[in-house]
């Protein structure tokens, strides 16, 4: 098939491993990638324009290039406005994942999506890792039974990102972590939960088959980041107002329990946390731990690797070898994730996630702000 037409907004970290993914995927040509700091040096793909000139030349590029895909990978706060311009100018838009920094905040680009006839992918690639999709093969053929409750969330020491060696907080050489630094000393909340969050409510059909009713968040104190500051040497007075830990109770209608931790500021291994119990069993994701009832050794865990295998998905058994090859910085799930999108815009597959769901996914967070503000259980 003829190869989509894609620009890419956003030349940072994860702008420029997609682009590379794109490339590898072998069914988009990327013609143009606008970053108002683009490098001089940048490699840009073979025949592709870049676009540097002020923060609103992907307008120019839009414009130019005419493309069918844009990929949105700039920092939080321009994704809607850019999103907005591109479903204006009658785009696709493959949508990076963040934090929400409002409720609502989807509604208008939905919308204007909607009049304008062009999808919203949201690339959160926690939904396409090869045991995630295993388990809702899983979860659909009853090997847990009924779901009772479910954790994950977003366990990642980021200090290394936010503090620079001499302990600044906004590291310059690493531009994420400069405009992402500043929510920690502005907010206290669940900052980043679509990573935990988004494949739970896949397994427990939540947006589907049943909805959030309630939230109540809860967070440490926060001295993590301080004393990593201290420690390399910078002000450790500096106000840092988002918690350590901040852990999330979401209860739904049909009386399903998901459990979130926000956890980036404190030293661990790099952990999604993924557990889900039901009343035939239970799967411990960080650990790759299985016990089936009846199936099972009694009351001993198993290894899950057999059960990924007999229950692999169908999208991991077509492209499960190539993604392995091409993306093991993230264990295929990203090249999966661009493959599944293609395959969506050229009517073969059909993408298994939606922009209501990264607008209830988001919206988690401005309400875990309100919840510790407020110090109350908030009702949906």
């Amino acid at each position: 098939m003829e190869k989509i037409t894609t620009v890419v907004i956003g030349a940072g970290y994860r702008g420029r491993r997609l682009i590379e993914l794109l490339g590898a995927a072998g069914c988009f040509r990327v013609t143009g990638v606008f970053d108002p700091a683009l490098p001089a040096d940048f490699p840009l793909p073979q025949g592709a324009v870049g676009y540097a000139r002020g923060a609103e030349d992907y307008r120019r590029m839009l414009a130019e290039q005419c493309p069918r895909l844009v990929v949105i990978a700039s920092p939080w706060q321009y994704h809607i406005p850019q999103a907005m311009a591109c479903a204006g100018a009658g785009c696709h838009i493959a949508l990076e994942i963040r934090g929400g920094l409002a409720l609502g905040e989807y509604d208008g680009l939905t919308r204007l999506a909607r009049e304008k006839g062009v999808r919203i992918y949201p690339l959160e690639n926690t939904v396409f890792m090869r045991e995630n999709m295993a388990l809702f093969e899983m979860v659909r053929q009853e090997v847990f039974g009924e779901i009772v409750a479910l954790r994950g969330g977003y366990r990642h020491d980021l200090r290394d990102l936010l503090v620079a060696d001499d302990g600044r907080l906004g590291n310059p050489h690493k531009p994420e972590g400069v405009w992402r630094s500043h929510f920690y000393t502005t907010e206290n909340g669940d900052l980043y939960p679509t990573h935990g969050l988004a494949p739970l409510c896949l397994a427990a059909g939540i947006g589907r088959t049943d909805r959030i009713v309630r939230l109540t968040s809860f967070a440490s104190k926060a001295c993590g980041l301080r004393d990593f500051i201290r420690r390399r040497g910078g002000d450790a007075s500096l106000t840092v107002t988002q918690g350590d830990i901040v852990v999330t109770q979401l209860e739904t209608e049909r009386g399903v329990l998901l459990t979130l931790t926000h956890d980036t500021t404190l030293p661990r291994p790099r952990s999604l946390d993924f557990e889900l119990q039901g009343t035939k069993g239970v799967w411990r994701g960080e650990f790759r731990k299985i016990y089936v009832e009846g199936r099972s050794p009694q009351e001993q865990w198993e290894d899950d690797t057999p059960y990924v295998q007999a229950y692999e998905h169908p999208f991991w058994r077509r492209w499960g070898e190539e993604a392995l090859q091409a993306d093991a910085h993230h264990q295929g799930m990203d090249y999966v994730m661009l493959r599944a999108l293609a395959a969506d815009l050229q009517g073969e597959e059909r993408y298994p996630i939606c922009p209501e769901d990264l607008a209830l996914w988001t919206s988690v967070s401005p309400w875990s702000k309100q919840s510790i503000a407020e110090r109350r259980t908030l009702t949906f």
